[in-house]
């Protein structure tokens, strides 16, 4: 059953991707899964998805990040460990629940590194888990997810920029064969600009793009650069707010991560950038707050906002910027930005500073002008023959 399972799921997974944590998925471990059997091709709701998420004592989450398909040959070792587990294979693109949300014993792996580390990385870690939480109660989840490298071009701006430039050094410069250590360990290109695609259920997926990775200061003065992203952004709805969920790793700490949440909310045929709370690791989070109304970012439903100026979620001595930030939230998919609605508007500050300045200058130049013409020439003069003019000056 397992060997129908990962051929299945590799088959899928050899198609191309555009979102960032997508499926299929294979869920293993518990022997719950059996009541959760579907036919070929149908998803699993959201309701049964969080019921399989309560169901279980821990779960840990499987990320690969690279260009490379998943494929059993590369995972002999998870292949020979799931003969005796129970495993589910589930054909839709994303999850609509992720598990971090439901269980409070989630960890997200993401596999690096030549394929027999990761199998040993998936196998040794769930072995581990189960020891600690005991047989049977561990669910794993495997995905795979596209590298960086090959986000969606986004039509202009820095996407194609960066796109094109990739291609035409590709194009320009040789190749070299590749080496056995090239063919077992996959390239993998961290682009200088931060892209958070989130898919979810219709109108309530999110994009954000930066120019620059975050900075974040916390209270105490110290500043934390968010330029190592950790698993994939997700969507939380809620009643009153679209939450976009983006993590990033804590400097060298392994196993506590650095989570954003970016608040969006609708109001009256627009959205509204609401805040952000910061949570480092399990610790209580920190809310900020964007820049007030007019600044705070928002649009008309349907478009994005654009910002070339630093755009800075603040409160009690911490800061969280964006050098140049485009996002949009509530859409339908994300495959690109609407037309956008920028922050700099066509009358600003250095633009009323120089009406009033040529203002004031075509005043003092009106002022000059009247003055000169008041002035009267005389119409005698005098002579050596004539007599002595009299000037009267009447008060």
């Amino acid at each position: 059953m397992f060997y129908a399972a990962v051929t299945f799921l590799t088959i899928l997974l050899l198609k191309p991707s555009h979102g960032n944590l997508e499926g299929p998925f294979l869920f293993f471990g518990p022997k719950s899964l059996e009541h959760y059997k579907r036919t070929a091709l149908k998803y699993l709701d959201q309701d049964d998805l969080t019921k399989v998420y309560e169901e279980q004592a821990a779960i840990v989450v499987f990320n690969n990040q690279d260009s490379v398909p998943l494929s059993s040959g590369y995972f002999p070792r998870l292949r020979k460990m799931l003969e005796g587990q129970t495993t589910l294979v589930l054909p839709q693109d994303f999850l609509d629940v992720h598990p971090d949300y439901v269980s409070n014993e989630t960890q997200v792996f993401t596999l690096q590194g030549p394929w027999s580390e990761r199998d040993a990385q998936m196998t040794e870690t769930f072995a581990r888990l189960q020891d600690i939480y005991g047989h049977g109660r561990v669910l794993g989840v495997l995905g795979n997810s596209v590298s960086q490298s090959q986000q969606a071009d986004y039509g202009d701006g820095e996407w194609s920029r960066v796109k094109r430039e990739a291609s035409e050094q590709s194009t320009s410069a040789p190749s070299a064969p590749p080496t056995p250590a090239d063919e077992e360990k996959p390239t993998k290109a961290l682009p200088k600009y931060a892209l958070y695609n989130a898919t979810g259920p219709p109108g309530k997926a999110a994009l954000l793009y930066s120019s620059g990775w975050p900075e974040l200061q916390w209270p105490d003065g110290t500043v934390t650069v968010l330029d190592t992203p950790v698993g994939e952004p997700t969507i939380k709805p809620t009643r009153l707010y679209t939450i976009l969920v983006v993590r990033f790793a804590d400097g060298d700490n392994t196993r506590d991560k650095i989570t954003l949440e970016f608040s969006f909310k609708q109001s009256v045929g627009w959205w509204v950038a609401a805040g952000v709370e910061v949570r480092r690791g399990r610790g209580a989070g920190l809310g900020l707050l964007p820049p007030a109304p007019p600044e705070a970012p928002a649009a008309v439903l349907g478009h994005a906002y654009r910002c070339s100026q630093p755009l800075v979620y603040a409160a009690e001595n911490a800061t969280l910027t964006f050098p140049n930030i485009l996002m949009q939230p509530f859409m339908e998919n994300t495959q690109k930005f609407a037309d956008a609605f920028n922050c700099i508007g066509f009358t600003t500050v250095p633009i009323w500073s120089g009406l009033m300045v040529s203002f004031i200058i075509a005043m003092g130049l009106a002022v000059s002008i009247s003055m000169i013409m008041d002035i009267r020439s005389m119409d005698r003069f005098e002579t050596s023959r004539g007599k002595q003019l009299t000037i009267t000056v009447s008060e």
